[in-house]
C-alpha cells in the first residue's frame, strides 16, 4: 500500500493548479457537506472568486478534480472577463474545456506525486486533508 507523503496536501494541490493555470490569484475554497441548489458537486462564483465543493464522503482525488475543474472556470473568467460569455451548461465548450483540463491537471499532479495517483491509496482521508487546508497559515 502507498501512503501520501506529507508534501501532498490540499494546499499543495491548489498551489499546483494556480501555477499550472497561471491564475492571477488563488480562489477561496469553501468545503460543504451538502449540495447547494446551484451546484452539482462543485461551483465557481466569479463575483467573489469563491469555489464551493461538496466534500463529504468523497475521495481526495475526486475532490481535487472538482477543485481543478472550478479553477479552470476561474481562468476562463479571468481570460474572458464577462460572465455572460461563459456557458457552464453540460456539453458547452466552456464546460467541456473545464472537464478536459481538470483531467489533464490530475494526471500532471499525479506525475509529480505518483503516490497521489494510485488505487492502493491508504493515506489521509479527504476530510483530514480538507481540515488541514482550512487550518493552514
Amino acid at each position: 500500500m502507498t501512503e501520501l507523503s506529507e508534501k501532498i496536501s490540499m494546499n499543495d494541490f491548489v498551489e499546483f493548479v494556480t501555477k499550472y493555470l497561471s491564475l492571477s490569484e488563488k480562489p477561496t475554497i469553501n468545503f460543504v457537506d451538502e449540495k447547494t441548489p446551484e451546484m452539482t458537486s462543485a461551483c465557481y462564483s466569479p463575483d467573489d472568486k469563491k469555489i464551493t465543493i461538496l466534500s463529504k464522503d468523497r475521495k481526495f482525488m475526486d475532490v481535487a478534480r472538482s477543485i481543478a475543474h472550478e479553477m479552470v472556470h476561474q481562468k476562463q473568467h479571468e481570460d474572458l472577463g464577462d460572465s455572460d460569455k461563459i456557458d457552464g451548461m453540460t456539453g458547452s465548450k466552456h464546460e467541456d474545456e473545464a472537464n478536459a483540463i481538470a483531467g489533464r491537471i490530475i494526471r500532471k499532479y499525479g506525475e509529480k506525486n505518483p503516490e497521489f495517483y494510485t488505487e492502493n491509496y491508504t493515506g489521509p482521508s479527504a476530510e483530514y486533508l480538507i481540515q488541514a487546508y482550512r487550518n493552514r497559515k
